[in-house]
């Protein structure tokens, strides 16, 4: 029997899945959407920083996958408008307001649950009101579903 293909993520090994990694500027298409890496650029103090950021369109919609990115990734950035957006560190204080209230689009997803970190900011939240975004936490509404079609 063949042995499955082993790969090495950050020290773990994964078996049997292809791993690649990815840059600033590369773009794939899967079926309808079109994936482009949009971050990190560089090497980041934070780990945060260092997440994968991706824009996502499609043929209705457009969306910013922000992991978990923080002010200094977030100014990094280039300007984007989504229709959606995930919110970077599950709507984390260690955002920078203005670029968020600037970039958010017309929804803003925080993925968060009960926690003891405070998420979301409290100044989050509001930036996002005073930018007359709606907002929608997973830990309130459950799954968040958007069309893309």
């Amino acid at each position: 029997m063949e042995q499955p293909q082993r790969s090495r993520v950050a020290g773990v090994v994964i078996v049997g899945v292809p791993v690649a990694r990815l840059r600033s500027g590369v773009t794939r298409r899967l079926g309808t959407f079109t994936i482009e890496v949009v971050g990190p650029g560089r090497r980041f103090q934070s780990a945060n920083d260092g997440s994968l950021v991706l824009w996502v369109r499609t043929a209705h919609r457009t969306l910013l996958l922000a992991g978990d990115i923080e002010a200094v990734a977030q100014r990094e950035l280039p300007a984007v408008l989504p229709d959606v957006m995930l919110v970077p560190h599950h709507g984390s204080a260690t955002s920078d307001l203005d670029w968020l209230a600037r970039t958010a689009g017309q929804l803003a997803v925080i993925s968060v649950g009960e926690n003891t970190y405070g998420h979301p900011s409290p100044a989050v939240l509001e930036a996002l009101r005073v930018a007359g975004v709606q907002v929608q936490l997973t830990r309130d509404v459950g799954d968040v579903v958007v069309p893309l079609n």
